[in-house]
Parts: structure tokens; C-alpha cells; sequence
């Protein structure tokens, strides 16, 4: 078989059982630890039983360059070991009992055993005994790179005997090739498998569309889910633009190019658009646009992702819509909302609170703050009623109802009346966690009801006005008439006179103008009776508008009346001197009562006094005055003359 002397340098690490008996306890050692090794040797994709040309030469050059009648490949896993190339034996798996491979895997280098009948924990093995045994084996663990095991490659023969150091190195460097090409071959599997993975993925993620482009934009691949989105199939679409999917109009603008432009610039590109399908409706997508990158950093093309969203899109658009009423109702009712989590002090609040209460935007609302704002003294005087939490010092707010009350506004202390709705919330143990309600400004409500008094006691004020005028014409009348006819003729049109007044204070604002000395001759008129010299106007001719004839028609028939009750035409000789005048753009307007009863300051003010010198006022911008002369009443108005014409506009 040639020199058998072992090359320098190799021969401490080849573990050589010939002739030598291993001790017990070295024997024992080495078989646990092979037991332990084949217990965590792993499953690997070349134990599959298909050949390998590749192997399957290899062993025969092994056989041939170490002069054995055998060589193989032997591959171990957790459950099995099986011949994956085999030259000279017509074997699949070792028999049962062959322990050779797995003491293989203990040694650092070539293991070998020259007369396997000589040595005692061999020797019994079925690969041993019988007419067609062997005696020599030479094997050399197969691992990769990484320290993964795969195998051994193996020599058997019949013979005892021994490898020449030439046959040594050359069994190595087939162990070397041997290793590298079972790498090799994982590693591709590994591949194989992952790319099999990927397309099962992408062939079975049918709800979306994944299509890969050139940087150009022509179509590269077109999944199963891309065909179901769009309708083309891939043949259809294949080295085809991708600019397809978009709409005309945003085609007319290049927008294809533009997202594609962004990928670049950004790695990625949100996709929020309508697309476009090959019946031509459309549909919203949503995905990503993602540059494709190689090995070396190089763009080669695109990869878009898209999913129809298109009912999410309708539903958020409804959603939208319903908030945006919500938010116009609310806002067109002063209506804000707030929920408070009691545990762990936190408040939401819609904007409408911020506008009701007068805080700032950007403020930061806190529970003490809203405490503040929603218990306030009321204008009677009480707080709303305050709720039981189980920690009351901890919070002290409204209990659940309604509660109604007077706030002045943080930003500019205006004065404001809010409507308060509360209620508590419980968990499942009946804990009260959070309180949840509703704030709404009411103050236009309020204004009403104080317009309505105000109304309701002006027309009990001038009912009972209008029965003291008639009371106080038909006195004039009969004290003035010598006959039954003349009395009646005139009583009837006096009181024709004072229907004429009331239409005028009732429906003075219908009219888009008057002039002032009409104004005040309707209104006196029935105050004159048979005398028209008791009444005195001067003044020159001034076209009012309706605001300014009401105003000064109701305060007319206030002081008319009062001079009919109390003043100046109560008694026979009395006399009153109405003038006015600009001056200085004043606009001064004086009503003189003389020669009526004596006049004092009566003790209280009542409904008429307010109304001449309130009302009026408010309503010219002007000051009232009312004098209590000893000669007799006496009103004084002054106003800006320019609130006092009549401006088309």
C-alpha cells in the first residue's frame, strides 16, 4: 500500500485506535460524548435522499487515491444517519450497531482504526463479524464553516492496514471540497426555499397589490393580488407603465413621476391617491412606494404596495361630515362638551368650551381651572349643587342634571349665562370613574325672557296708559261739548286720533322713514283736544328712520300721556311747548310742560320714566332727561346728530 510513514505536522491529531485497547474509562468518555453530539446534531437540507453527482465522484476519488474498496459519505441527524454517497457498498444507512461515525465526530482530525477486530469496543459490532466485515476504517468529520456537522466522509476495507501521509493530506482535501460543496448546497436550498416563501407570500396576499417597477416605471412583476385589484393580468401588463393606475388628471400633471421622485429622495413614498382599474372606475389606495436596492446600495427599481381602502375612506368621509355637523350644531347652539377621568385628573374639552368660557387655544385646561369656571356665585345668589365622588375634597363639581347659572368669561369678563348637564359615570364595581357633560350659552335665551318681561309689562303699562287717555279725552270732551251730538262727534274723533298714535307706535319700524314734525303732530294730536294752541312745535323738517321715529314715538306717547294723567293737559289751562334743533352736530330735542298742576319728584321712578330716559337713550345713543321743574315736567334730549338722519343704506 505504499510508505506509511505519517507527515510531519498531521500526526498528533490523528486519533489511531490500532493495536493499542483505549482504556474503559477513555472509551466510556468518548461514548457519551457522541451520544451527546448526535442528540443536537441538526436536520439539514442535504440529508434529502436525492444524489449528487458532485459526492458521488468525490468518494470514488477518495476510494481510489487511499486504495480502498469503499468510500462514503455518511450523513447524521438527530434520527438517522444514511449514506448520502457510497462508492463499493451497496448500502443506504450503516447497519445497526455502526458506532464508527459517531466517534468520527469526536476527533479533531482523521480517525482511524486499523484492525477493528482487535480492539474490544469494535471488535462485537455487526460491521465487523461475519464473511464480509471490516477491519480498517478511516473517517474525517464534515462541518462547515460555522462549525455545523453534516457528516464524515469514510474509508473501509477488509484488510487491517494503514494511509500513507500522501493519502492522509489528499483525504483532508476532499474533506475540505466535500464540506464546502455541502455548504454550498444548504446555503442554496436555504435560498430556494426563502425565494419559494416569498412567492407563496406574494401569491397568496391577495387583498394586496405588490407590483415591482424599473426606475422608469415599467412593470417588472405583478402579483395575483394585483390582477384581482386592478383586473390586467400580468401578461397584460408586463414591460407596461405603471402610470396606468393613475388617473388622467393626475397623469396630465406627471404625479407618477413626481411620486416616484419622492421615493427616491425620501426611501419611500406614501401612496393616498385614487387609482384607477382597467374598466375604468377608481378606487382610494393606500400603501407605500419603496425604492429597490442591490447587494451594493444600487437603486434598480421600485416596489409598490397598495390595498383598497376605498370603503375606509367613505367611512372616514362620513364620520367627517358627521363631526363637522356635530361641530356646526354645536357651535350654532353654544353647546360645548367635556369628560373628566376622576382617577387620574384629566380633562377633554371641545373647542366650543374654550369659546364659552374665554380661554385661550393654546391654554392648558386643569381640573382646578374648570372647577373655577363651573361653579361660580349665580346672579341669585346660589351655587349649583356640588357632587358626592368618594374623595369630595378632591373634586368639587356639578352632580348629574342641569343647573343653570352666570359666568363671566376669562379673556374679557363678559358677563354670559350657561346651561350646565352632568352626569356620573360607574365601572363595573360601581365606581364612580369619570363625569361627562355638556356646557351650553344660553345667554341670548336669557336676554329674551328679560325682553319678553320687559315687553310683557310695557303692555300692561300701556293698556292701562291707553284706559287713563281715553278716560282722561272723554273728561275733556264733556267738559268742552254743550250736546249730547257734539260730544259724541267729537269723542269719536279723538279717539280715531289715538287709534292713529298707537298705529304709529306699533308700526313705526315698518316704515323706512318719517319726518319729525309729523311724527310729533300724530302722536299729540288726541293729547290737544278742541284747543290745538295748548301744544306748541317748532322745529325744522328732519327725516328720521324707522328706528329713531319709534324710539321717539314711544317716548311721545309716554310723556303725552303722563301729561294727560298728571301734567300739563290735565287741567284747562296747561300748556306744552315741543321744539328742536342741531347745534354743534348735537341733535337737542326739548318737551315743556307749564301753567299744569304743581310737580314733584315723585318718590319712585315708574315703567314711563325708565323707558323715556333708559330705552331711548340706549336706542339714539343719546342722554334722557327727565326735570321736575315747579313750573312743570320738563325732558331733555341729546344725541349725536348723525344718529339722528335717515341713511338709506
Amino acid at each position: 500500500m505504499g510508505d506509511t510513514q505519517v507527515e510531519t505536522g498531521w500526526d498528533a491529531s490523528i486519533t489511531d485506535f490500532s493495536g493499542n485497547d483505549p482504556s474503559d474509562n477513555e472509551l466510556s468518555g468518548l461514548s457519551e460524548a457522541s451520544a451527546l453530539f448526535q442528540a443536537v446534531l441538526p436536520r439539514f437540507p442535504v440529508m434529502n435522499g436525492n444524489t449528487d453527482p458532485v459526492l458521488d465522484n468525490l468518494v470514488a476519488l477518495a476510494a481510489n487515491l487511499c486504495e480502498a474498496p469503499v468510500a462514503a459519505i455518511n450523513l447524521i441527524s438527530q434520527e438517522q444517519q444514511i449514506f448520502k454517497a457510497v462508492y463499493g457498498l451497496n448500502l443506504n444507512a450503516p447497519p445497526a450497531g455502526h458506532s464508527f461515525c459517531r466517534q468520527t465526530l469526536m476527533a479533531e482530525d482523521i480517525f482511524i482504526i486499523s484492525d477493528a477486530s482487535m480492539t474490544p469496543v469494535f471488535a462485537g459490532e455487526p460491521f465487523v463479524q461475519g464473511s464480509s466485515s471490516y477491519r480498517f476504517y478511516a473517517g474525517l468529520k464534515l462541518a462547515a464553516r460555522d462549525g455545523t456537522i453534516f457528516g464524515t466522509l469514510l474509508i473501509l476495507d477488509k484488510q487491517p492496514r494503514s494511509l500513507t501521509a500522501r493519502q492522509l493530506k489528499d483525504m483532508r482535501r476532499l474533506g475540505q471540497i466535500a464540506s464546502a460543496h455541502m455548504e454550498m448546497q444548504n446555503l442554496h436550498h436555504h435560498q430556494q426555499y426563502k425565494e419559494q416563501l416569498n412567492q407563496l407570500i406574494i401569491d397568496n396576499a391577495l387583498d394586496y397589490a405588490i407590483i415591482t417597477t424599473t426606475l422608469s416605471g415599467q412593470v417588472t412583476s405583478w402579483n395575483a393580488g394585483a390582477q384581482r385589484l386592478f383586473g390586467w393580468t400580468e401578461a397584460e401588463m408586463l414591460k407596461s407603465a405603471v402610470d396606468i393606475l393613475f388617473t388622467p388628471e393626475e397623469r396630465e400633471k406627471n404625479i407618477p413621476e413626481i411620486r416616484r421622485v419622492s421615493a427616491l429622495h425620501h426611501r419611500q413614498d406614501a401612496v393616498e391617491r385614487w387609482h384607477m382599474r382597467k374598466d375604468g372606475s377608481r378606487f382610494w389606495a393606500s400603501g407605500q412606494l419603496l425604492p429597490l436596492y442591490d447587494q451594493d446600495g444600487c437603486v434598480q427599481g421600485f416596489l409598490k404596495i397598495l390595498i383598497d381602502r376605498t370603503l375606509h375612506r367613505e367611512q372616514q368621509e362620513r364620520l367627517r361630515e358627521q363631526e363637522e355637523m356635530l361641530r356646526l350644531s354645536q357651535e350654532a347652539g353654544g353647546i360645548g362638551a367635556f369628560d373628566i377621568h376622576l382617577a387620574n385628573r384629566t380633562i377633554t374639552v371641545t373647542n366650543q368650551i374654550r369659546h364659552i368660557y374665554g380661554i385661550a387655544p393654546d391654554a392648558n385646561i386643569t381640573i382646578e381651572l374648570f372647577e373655577k369656571l363651573m361653579t361660580p356665585e349665580s346672579k341669585t345668589g346660589q351655587k349649583p349643587d356640588q357632587c358626592k365622588t368618594a374623595n369630595p375634597a378632591a373634586l368639587s363639581l356639578p352632580v348629574s342634571g342641569h343647573s343653570e347659572y352666570c359666568i363671566h368669561r376669562l379673556d374679557n369678563h363678559e358677563e354670559r349665562w350657561v346651561a350646565l348637564s352632568t352626569e356620573l359615570l360607574s365601572d363595573e364595581q360601581g365606581k364612580t370613574i369619570r363625569l361627562r357633560g355638556i356646557v351650553q350659552d344660553i345667554t341670548a335665551r336669557k336676554f329674551a325672557e328679560e325682553q319678553q318681561a320687559m315687553l310683557t309689562a310695557e303692555l300692561a303699562h300701556r293698556s292701562k296708559n291707553i284706559l287713563a287717555v281715553i278716560q282722561g279725552i272723554a273728561n275733556q270732551t264733556l267738559r268742552n261739548t254743550t250736546s249730547a251730538e257734539e260730544a259724541r262727534s267729537a269723542f269719536e274723533a279723538r279717539i280715531m286720533a289715538l287709534s292713529k298714535a298707537q298705529d304709529v307706535l306699533t308700526q313705526g319700524a315698518n316704515s323706512a322713514s318719517a319726518d319729525l314734525k309729523q311724527i310729533v303732530a300724530n302722536s299729540l294730536s288726541v293729547h290737544a283736544g278742541a284747543d290745538k294752541r295748548r301744544i306748541s312745535i317748532n322745529g325744522r323738517s328732519v327725516t328720521l328712520g324707522s328706528r329713531q321715529s319709534l324710539s321717539l314715538v314711544m317716548a311721545l306717547h309716554e310723556l303725552g300721556t303722563n301729561a294727560v294723567k298728571y301734567g300739563a293737559l290735565s287741567t284747562p289751562a296747561g300748556h306744552i311747548e315741543i321744539r328742536w334743533l342741531f347745534e354743534n352736530d348735537r341733535f337737542l330735542f326739548y318737551w315743556t310742560e307749564s301753567n299744569g298742576p304743581p310737580v314733584t319728584k315723585p318718590a319712585r321712578r315708574g315703567f314711563g320714566s325708565r323707558l323715556i330716559e333708559r330705552t331711548l337713550a340706549a336706542s339714539l345713543g343719546a342722554t334722557a332727561e327727565l326735570h321736575y321743574l315747579p313750573s312743570g315736567l320738563e325732558f331733555r334730549l341729546n344725541a349725536p346728530a348723525n344718529n339722528m338722519r335717515f341713511d338709506p343704506a
